[in-house]
């Protein structure tokens, strides 16, 4: 892949992204219960996996067992606008070609979700394989978009020791 498809495709994906939070209230009020959630929680980020979508099938209450695909998805969504955030701040201080090596390793990581899910969900009773697949989205888009997090409150860090080689 070379370094102007892979800025085509970190790009588009924050266009795509941010043009669904514009348009959706409810997108934009997950955002703001992850973002407090987040700031509540400390040093323990991935508490907030499912906090969105926790409350969303409890207010289904007459059919939760049917809510949970639609509310996986609908937090998943909210987490996903961070990664893209996350990937876009983290692609800007990269050159082309790690911007190139983290577009492959973006696409490689999606591949690796979908099959995942994918297999876990076909793994489960009929009856709970779309909200045990959605789920298993949830948490997987949740730790990736928590992980590049990390990575950039570190990035501007210096160790406080230079790393020793063992041998």
């Amino acid at each position: 892949m070379n370094a102007l498809r892979a800025a085509l495709l970190l790009c588009s994906l924050g266009a795509a992204t941010s043009a669904v939070a514009q348009g959706s209230p409810s997108l934009r009020g997950d955002l703001l219960s992850l973002a407090g959630c987040l700031r509540d929680s400390g040093a323990s980020p991935s508490a907030c996996i499912g906090t969105v979508a926790i409350a969303c099938v409890g207010a289904a209450s007459n059919n939760p067992r049917g809510a949970e695909a639609a509310c996986a998805r609908r937090e998943e969504a909210a987490w996903r606008e961070r990664l893209t955030l996350a990937l876009q701040v983290t692609g800007r201080s990269l050159d082309a070609g790690q911007r190139s090596r983290l577009a492959a390793v973006q696409l490689a990581w999606e591949s690796y979700v979908s099959q995942k899910c994918a297999l876990y969900g076909a793994s489960q009773r009929e009856e709970l394989q779309a909200g045990r697949q959605a789920g298993c989205e949830l948490r997987e888009v949740a730790e990736r978009a928590i992980e590049l997090a990390k990575g950039l409150s570190q990035a501007g860090r210096q160790p406080q020791s230079p790393p020793q080689i063992i041998r």
